[in-house]
Formats: C-alpha cells, sequence, structure tokens
C-alpha cells in the first residue's frame, strides 16, 4: 500500500509491476505481515547488460569530470566503474586512460560526506513529498528557521539547490543546499502541486535568480563576439552578425543580478543597445565601482 501511494497507482498494479520484473529476470521476495515488504533477491543485476566499450570509456569520462570538479556522487561513480570493470571482465589494456584528460570546475567549498547525504535526504522527500523543517541561513534575511515542501532539485554552478514552497514567504523559492544549516524530514505530507513545472520555472533564467524578465539587446565587439556566439546563454537567444566581426545579441532574460555580471565581465566589448533600465543599471553599477577605485586612490 506503501508503494501504491508512492507511485500514485493502485496495489493492484504494484503487484502487476512485480510480475513484469520478475519476467525480466529480476526476482523479488514478498514478507506478509504488519512489518513486511517487498526485496530483491540479490542485487547483482549487471551481470546481462553486456556494456560496449565505448559506453565503458564515456562512464570513465564521466568520472574523471566528476572528480576534478569535486562532485557529491564522485566517489560513487567511481566505486561502480571499478565494479562494472570487474563484471565485464575487460582488462585495463582495453581502457582508454583519461590521466591526460582534465575537468576545469570552480570547485564548491564544502564538506562532500555532509552535503552528499543532506542531497540524498532532501532528494528522498521530494520523492515521497514530505515537509523538511530547515535553518536557512539567507544572504538577504538572516539565518531563518523555515518550512518547505519540497518540489524539485537542482545543480548550477557544481552548487545544488532544492525548489520548494516555503511556508514562512507563501512562495516558491530555491534553496541552496549547502546553506540549509539543519533540517529535519517531517512525517506530515504535502499534496503534489500539479502547477509546478521545473522547465517553467526556469524558462529564460540567466542562471539561478528569477524575476523581471528583460527584453535585452546587446552589440558585441570581437573577439568577445566569437566567445558569445560559441554558446546557448538562453534557449530563446538570436545572434546577428556584423560586417566588422561584431554581433547584434537579442534574448529574453531573468535573473538582473547575473545579466549585469555577465555584461560588466566583457568590458569595452560590449553595449547595452536595450532596454534603458539594463543601460541605467550597468552605468549605475560602473559608477559604483569608480567611486571605490576614486577613494583608494585619495587614500
Amino acid at each position: 500500500s506503501e508503494i501504491a501511494k508512492a507511485l500514485e497507482v493502485d496495489e493492484r498494479q504494484v503487484r502487476r509491476y512485480r510480475d513484469c520484473l520478475e519476467q525480466a529476470g529480476i526476482y523479488i521476495e514478498a514478507d506478509r505481515g504488519k512489518y513486511g515488504g517487498y526485496k530483491l533477491q540479490n542485487d547483482n543485476l549487471m551481470l546481462g547488460l553486456n556494456i560496449s566499450k565505448q559506453e565503458q570509456y564515456s562512464l570513465q569520462l564521466v568520472e574523471k569530470y566528476l572528480t576534478d570538479s569535486n562532485h557529491i556522487a564522485a566517489k560513487d561513480i567511481s566505486s561502480l566503474l571499478a565494479k562494472i570493470n570487474l563484471i565485464s571482465c575487460k582488462k585495463e589494456k582495453e581502457q582508454i586512460d583519461f590521466c591526460n584528460y582534465m575537468s576545469k570546475e570552480t570547485i564548491s567549498n564544502i564538506n562532500l560526506d555532509v552535503e552528499r547525504k543532506k542531497f540524498l535526504d532532501i532528494h528522498a522527500a521530494v520523492l515521497s513529498r514530505n515537509k523538511i523543517k530547515m535553518d536557512y541561513n539567507s544572504l538577504n534575511s538572516g539565518k531563518y528557521k523555515r518550512i518547505v515542501r519540497p518540489y524539485h532539485t537542482l545543480q548550477y554552478k557544481q552548487d545544488l539547490y532544492v525548489v520548494g514552497f516555503c511556508e514562512l514567504k507563501k512562495e516558491i523559492r530555491d534553496f541552496k543546499i549547502s546553506r540549509i544549516e539543519d533540517y529535519e524530514i517531517l512525517d506530515e505530507k504535502f499534496p503534489k502541486d500539479e502547477s509546478f513545472d521545473p522547465e517553467k520555472f526556469m524558462e529564460n533564467c540567466f542562471g539561478i535568480y528569477k524575476g523581471k524578465e528583460y527584453n535585452i539587446k546587446l552589440k558585441i565587439m570581437y573577439p568577445m563576439s566569437h566567445i558569445i556566439k560559441e554558446k546557448i546563454w538562453v534557449k530563446n537567444q538570436v545572434i546577428t552578425e556584423c560586417e566588422d566581426n561584431s554581433i547584434i545579441f537579442k534574448a529574453k532574460m531573468r535573473g538582473l543580478e547575473e545579466i549585469k555580471t555577465w555584461i560588466l565581465g566583457m568590458g569595452s566589448n560590449v553595449i547595452v543597445l536595450e532596454p534603458s533600465e539594463i543601460i541605467e543599471e550597468v552605468k549605475n553599477e560602473i559608477k559604483e565601482m569608480k567611486k571605490l577605485y576614486m577613494c583608494n586612490d585619495m587614500s
């Protein structure tokens, strides 16, 4: 009944799933009674996967990337790959050596074991729809106790977030998991929010921040123009190339602070053409920066 409730199907359907798994060679034992349930007879399900060399090479590449970026799953992937290598009976000489490959990422300054447990606990609460009570250290409002209905987890720039409805602020927000100082998965459950769509929630976001949407129009000069057109910054972007190797960049974007940071990072290689609000924001930021340097000159 617990499995049926979690999967939002009836108990008869759960039994059908069990039968399908057994037909696929995944055998399940059933323990009857109040504390009974289902369990696998064994967990050695990898023997029949017939993993190809290319698939194994891809796993090695992923392992190297996760290790270099200090990802919370890196150790588990390394362990999994070692087991797959043994099961697949691959010899060392048959594997590509990725020691000459590296991933250059900004590494999060976190305790991996602590963050891994925190993330797995929170993601489990997302799946089971259990509320979370947390002590959250917000950059704007300081440390507060929150009760959150977790909807979704996401990763951005090597940092992990949980998206959920905050009962304190009465709105959907994202919480950086490393800023959750203490938490408790509550027994209290919450109904599924059918209106929540993670893709819609993050639509046109330039980064993690939300807020007002802007119709951005930039003129970007060479060589920065070449760097910008090599990437998809938002899905709706439109790039027009000019004869002088500059580009006109148009896009709908949300996330004012990150938009400003991105534009300022291009220095004198970019001119904001539209909208006027972004032009003023960039001008004001430059003025404030100039004041800081003028103070330093006077001292």
